[in-house]
């Protein structure tokens, strides 16, 4: 790592240890629960304002990322208030990534998904669609962030333990990737908790059976000399610019 992503990362916090048991728990399964990330005040502001930018976007919700069936979604958040900050600065989160990554990364996206009524399933899948002839290099990391309590009943993730230790992609090693995995275990948390996990380990969204509110954030990374999800430089705004410190500029790779 150079020097000088050292010093945006010590200023951003990085440097704080991780347990044993995260290291662990990202290592031999390649994910890790941290309850209690979202204090009390900071997640009924993320719920409001959630909400508040899925009336005011209306039909032009995820413009910049994509749309998909049974759920909404909001993209680009890193732009839509500073509530947010936190979640992609987080200095946990960031040691997490440090540690997997091995090396220099940069944020990829922040967007928002809610399952509906009777929908959010997807197959099991990475969030590295390509090949892996440098396996086992880490391209990716994701976090969901989790703004209302998730339950089997009401569409948790499922994910796979130990498939990032796995070089296919599970379209590839699996007959139905849409199909229940005998090895899943399906995230359930109370609203605040986050998890983290190496993305190539395999996961997918589960249906909302209950219909009850299943608000998520999604935390991308992508190590720093691959593409990102969303164009950092192509969608930030003058706004945002003006607050960010000089290590968030580098994280964003937007200085």
């Amino acid at each position: 790592m150079s020097k000088i992503a050292s010093q945006h990362l010590t200023a951003l916090g990085a440097d704080i240890a991780l347990s044993p048991t995260m290291i662990d728990e990202l290592d031999t399964h390649g994910f890790t629960i941290v309850p209690n990330m979202i204090e009390p005040d900071w997640l009924d502001e993320m719920r409001r304002t959630f909400d508040a930018l899925v009336e005011r976007e209306g039909q032009d919700l995820a413009r910049e990322h994509h749309t998909e069936a049974t759920v909404t979604r909001v993209a680009n958040l890193i732009n839509k208030g500073t509530v947010w900050e936190k979640v992609w600065s987080h200095p946990l989160l960031l040691a997490a990534a440090k540690h997997v990554f091995g090396g220099e990364f940069r944020v990829s996206s922040l967007n928002g998904r809610e399952a509906h009524p009777g929908g959010g399933h997807q197959p099991l899948h990475g969030d590295w669609k390509q090949p892996r002839p440098d396996f086992p290099r880490v391209h990716v990391l994701n976090s969901i962030w989790a703004i209302d309590d998730l339950s089997a009943e009401n569409g948790s993730p499922r994910i796979i333990p130990g498939t990032h230790n796995r070089p296919e992609l599970p379209e590839e090693a699996l007959q139905d990737p849409d199909a229940p995995h005998p090895d899943e275990i399906i995230l359930e948390c109370p609203a605040g908790s986050v998890m983290i996990f190496n993305a190539h380990t395999w996961h997918g969204g589960t249906i909302n059976h209950i219909g009850s509110r299943r608000r998520v954030l999604h935390g991308y990374f992508t190590r720093r000399d691959d593409p990102q999800q969303q164009d950092q430089r192509r969608w930030i705004t003058e706004a945002t610019l003006s607050r960010l410190t000089p290590a968030q500029k580098w994280l964003l790779d937007v200085e």
